[in-house]
């Protein structure tokens, strides 16, 4: 886990490089940008950049240069059609030139329920985010393919996921089955590519966020660019 002497000393102290969104929740932007003061102080050889969306028709791209034989088959997304998950990518940079995303990440939260209740109000459906998150992972999923690691976290949070909850077996089968709050970077299972999906009812501090987002990526880390 990370240091939780420098957590505490630098949440508040850095900002994302170019962060021009709008509406992404603030708490998983100041994990991210303490995440990212970490890795420059533990990778000083490395080079950080964070980006806030990918286009599909540069994923597709990319997709046709590691599988070439493929490329007549992919189709052809709108250029206006993107990824966004609500922490952005992070990618690192070697003294090479070698490029790679090393950490991807998004915060959902579900159910307002239990207010609602508690103000004699209907109960109201369920779904919507991790619906969304169903769509971004599938993408995500997709940009790692040729990778033996996937360093996506995916924090969920509110009353639809509470302990018992059937909605989180919506997860669950999101998760191809693997089990949540427990980390998956490195695809040590395969067919099967799980990833890191942490969900309970109360909401994640700053906090908790870095120390997991730092793990994941510290994992990736290691795996693509540290013998």
């Amino acid at each position: 886990m990370a240091s939780s002497d420098f957590l505490r000393h630098n949440i508040n102290q850095h900002t994302v490089k170019n962060n021009k969104s709008k509406t992404m929740d603030k708490d998983i932007i100041q994990a991210t940008n303490a995440t990212i003061a970490y890795l420059e102080e533990k990778y000083p050889s490395l080079k950080f950049e964070w980006v806030k969306q990918m286009k599909l028709k540069d994923i597709v791209a990319m997709l046709s240069k590691q599988y070439p034989e493929l490329t007549y088959i992919f189709g052809e997304p709108q250029e206006s059609s993107f990824i966004s998950p609500d922490g952005g990518f992070l990618f690192a940079t070697n003294k090479q030139g070698e490029r790679r995303i090393v950490l991807v990440s998004e915060v959902k939260r579900q159910g307002t329920n239990d207010a609602r209740q508690k103000e004699g109000l209907g109960i109201q459906a369920k779904g919507t985010a991790i619906e969304r998150l169903g769509k971004n992972l599938i993408g995500i999923r997709t940009i790692f393919k040729n990778e033996g690691f996937i360093p996506f976290i995916t924090f969920g949070y509110g009353w639809d996921f509470r302990e018992g909850s059937t909605i989180l077996d919506r997860v669950l089968t999101m998760n191809e089955f693997f089990p949540l709050n427990k980390q998956f970077v490195v695809k040590d299972y395969l067919p099967f590519e799980p990833v890191t999906m942490m969900f309970r009812e109360e909401p994640w501090t700053i906090e908790e966020m870095t120390e997991l987002l730092i793990d994941v990526a510290v994992k990736a880390i290691e795996y693509r660019f540290v013998d």
